[in-house]
């Protein structure tokens, strides 16, 4: 999947990514207006929008209409019943290291005043206190 910064971020730093680390599974939904959804989950954005297959809607009262593809915006996402069966720590720790490491620019540049000081001023801290 492609994501943008601000999808990326979320799935790591929310709770977007547990919901990414359920595709392909069947998964109990509840909604915001006491509705229910259960079904595939085909795809998650990096907004938490939930794209779901083989779907049955069961409404307030309780009846059951099946349907194709329904489609979740995130706000109306009340609780993501997660099965017992996944532990979600370890899917959660597999999915972002699947995302890759961020990329950062490594500049060369030479340490200031400043920084050369707090660097031997931490050094002689841990000499005092016999950590080096």
């Amino acid at each position: 999947m492609n994501f943008d910064k601000k999808e990326k971020f979320n799935s790591v730093n929310h709770l977007t990514g547990l919901a990414q680390c359920l595709i392909n599974r069947n998964i109990l939904i509840d909604l915001r207006n006491e509705t229910s959804v259960a079904g595939t989950i085909i795809n998650v954005d990096g907004h938490m929008n939930i794209c779901m297959e083989n779907v049955v809607y069961i409404d307030q009262l309780g009846k059951q209409y099946p349907l194709d593809n329904f489609t979740i915006y995130s706000k109306y996402i009340r609780y993501i019943h997660i099965p017992e069966e996944i532990n979600m720590t370890a899917a959660l720790e597999e999915r972002i290291k699947s995302l890759g490491q961020p990329t950062r620019i490594v500049t060369n540049k030479k340490a200031t005043y400043k920084e050369k000081r707090a660097k031997m001023y931490q050094l002689q801290t841990l000499a005092e206190n016999q950590m080096l």
